[in-house]
């Protein structure tokens, strides 16, 4: 390998080139996996690959579980130039179709329960190859290939990883992350997280910042999806063997886990996803790793990240205005671009996604309203929320899809019966329906406040309350899913705002 190379592994050659016996991957129940091991066992899969007839230019249908495996095998996949496509298990067959179809797989890597989800889909029955990481692991490959782990030298747009949105607004969406992207997200992220600043491992239940700490050198204690309390416990016990995390990356339900978990002596660096995260499980947090600094991350799939903030101070911007929910997002990291509009903000920069990917016709609208390429050939991402610009930082006004006014409404809810599991959606203009999670003295309180609310804001007019269990997205188990939440509703029968 040479620096002139320009592929999205080449950091990863570096850090195994620098450190082969450090443990880059550690996950529960199995041995730490060095990164001189995860060389050893991508050059495998590089040689089965070209074996299989795969090459630069192909693409891989991934659907298989976080694992070491899966790791060596993307780096191999990446290194000579074939694409992945990254299916998680949260994603509903029918609304990826159309980006599977454009892509045309010439491998379809699953286990058994991937089969069958495979089965259903006609795009996926058409792939002509169907592996598993288990069988291509103990299958014999081209050994032409080399000893090492290869690196092709590609263009910056060659299509390297395809990831989709959450589909919590809409229906999810391919988001191309090309070789040139690739290189600088992992430097962003180092620059704005200080991801280079630990030598330890990271803490992390996200699959592209697993990617970003192996390319800064870095080992990843990995929790599965289930988060299971078992595995949280062995995290926080691994001070004892040295492999103790020395940071973490995570969203707001997963810091409220670990804060109620003991251990993790050494975690000094915390970062935290999302836009509303109730202060609450900050200030849980915060007693709880007293010794710990706290980032709060303000991005999307597409854009990670767009603004960051000390924590701390965004709680105590946030307390300060009575919010019940972290609204504070501080100020835009330094390679990010922006435009405030009315309903949205727009942002650019090296690290920002670009045109999604699909079948024309179902990509087009997106690309349409959701993305504006500039004169200077620079791709605008629209982040679908109202940024308010105030006391020099920005603060999260809601969704683009929601008025201002029901949003704030919905806020002061959460303030008045301190929690956030209440929301808001208007049946027509004139009628409001909320929905609550509680027991019948919350439900109460809310129909008091809108009560209340109304001699000053007239917008909110009639009113239905609904009691229901809130249902949270699958992917981050942090932002409400409204659909799903309202699917579980019952009226309260009690016609409370008639009172």
């Amino acid at each position: 390998m040479t620096e002139q190379v320009l592929n999205g592994v080449t950091p990863v050659l570096r850090a195994i080139d620098r450190f082969p016996d450090r443990p880059a991957l550690i996950f529960p129940g199995l041995e730490p996996v060095t990164f001189g091991a995860l060389e050893k066992s991508a050059v495998h899969f590089q040689q089965v690959l070209k074996a299989l007839g795969l090459d630069q230019g192909d693409v891989v249908l991934l659907g298989e579980a976080p694992s070491p495996m899966l790791y060596s095998f993307v780096l191999a996949a990446l290194g000579l130039g074939i694409s992945v496509a990254v299916v998680e298990p949260w994603m509903p067959l029918s609304k990826i179709e159309t980006v599977i179809d454009g892509l045309r797989p010439k491998l379809f890597l699953t286990g058994m329960l991937g089969r069958f989800w495979g089965f259903r889909a006609r795009n996926i029955r058409a792939i002509p190859e169907w592996r598993s990481l288990a069988s291509l692991a103990s299958e014999s490959g081209d050994t032409k290939v080399g000893r090492t782990l290869l690196a092709k030298n590609v263009l910056p747009d060659h299509l390297g990883l395809v990831a989709f949105t959450s589909g919590t607004t809409g229906h999810p969406k391919g988001v191309p992350r090309r070789h040139g992207y690739l290189l600088n997200q992992h430097a962003v992220l180092s620059r704005a997280l200080h991801h280079e600043q630990h030598e330890g491992p990271e803490l992390t239940i996200f699959t592209n910042f697993v990617f970003a700490n192996l390319a800064s050198a870095r080992g990843s204690v990995v929790i599965p999806s289930a988060w299971k309390p078992e595995h949280l416990r062995w995290a926080g016990a691994l001070n004892s063997r040295g492999l103790a995390p020395e940071s973490a990356t995570m969203g707001p339900a997963f810091l409220r886990r670990i804060s109620l978990e003991s251990g993790f002596e050494k975690l000094h660096s915390i970062h935290v996803g999302g836009a509303l995260t109730d202060r609450t499980i900050f200030e849980a947090a915060f007693g709880r790793f007293r010794d710990s600094d706290f980032l709060h991350v303000y991005g999307s799939s597409e854009a990670e990240p767009v603004a960051v903030m000390d924590a701390k101070e965004a709680v105590e911007r946030s307390r300060s205005r009575g919010l019940f929910q972290t609204l504070a997002i501080g100020k835009p990291i330094q390679d990010i671009d922006y435009r405030i509009e009315l309903s949205t903000v727009w942002v650019t920069g090296p690290h920002v996604c670009p045109l999604y990917i699909g079948r024309a016709e179902d990509v087009e609208k997106e690309n349409l309203t959701g993305k504006r390429v500039g004169q200077d050939g620079r791709v605008w991402h629209a982040m679908g929320d109202r940024i308010l610009e105030k006391d020099g930082i920005w603060w999260y006004g809601g969704r683009s899809s929601q008025s201002e006014t029901d949003f704030q409404t919905e806020q002061d809810l959460a303030s008045e019966i301190e929690s956030s599991k209440v929301f808001i959606d208007r049946a027509n203009d004139s009628h409001l329906n909320v929905y609550c999670e509680g027991e019948p003295e919350r439900l109460e309180k809310v129909a008091n406040v809108l009560r209340e609310m109304r001699s000053e804001r007239p917008s909110i007019g009639e009113f239905s309350i609904y009691k229901t269990k809130i249902v949270r997205d699958r992917r981050h188990k942090a932002r409400i899913d409204r659909s799903k939440s309202v699917e579980r509703a019952k009226k309260v029968l009690t016609p409370l705002s008639k009172r």
